[in-house]
């Protein structure tokens, strides 16, 4: 997500299989907020993006994405976060979520929102 007033950040949101097709209904939760942006005319915003299911529980979705936490011409970071599904049955249960940041080390993220658990 960016704007004019809003540096671009990864944010995520989902729906259950009997929701409504064409509705978002578990609401928007934000994995992070950035705090910078790009100044170099790249155009190659998202060539590291991917969203991938764990075969391990069949519950949680891993997903990484570029920010930035400076305005800078490429300095971009990468984020990994995974986000499950409330009341998912998975193969295996659950494992909770963890979101962690390229190759600065890791750490827990922030809260629940949206219905989402990241």
């Amino acid at each position: 997500v960016s704007s004019k007033e809003v540096y671009p950040g990864i944010r995520y949101t989902g729906r259950l299989a009997d929701d409504p097709l064409g509705k978002m209904s578990l609401g928007e939760g934000t994995i992070i907020d950035g705090s910078g942006s790009q100044t170099a005319d790249a155009a190659r915003w998202g060539d590291y993006s991917s969203m991938n299911i764990d075969p391990v529980d069949d519950c949680t979705f891993w997903y990484t994405n570029q920010y930035y936490e400076i305005t800078s011409s490429r300095g971009w970071q990468t984020r990994i976060a995974s986000v499950e599904l409330p009341g998912c049955k998975g193969s295996k249960g659950s494992k909770g979520g963890k979101s962690s940041k390229g190759s600065k080390g890791s750490k827990d993220a922030k809260g629940s929102k949206g219905g989402l658990r990241h």
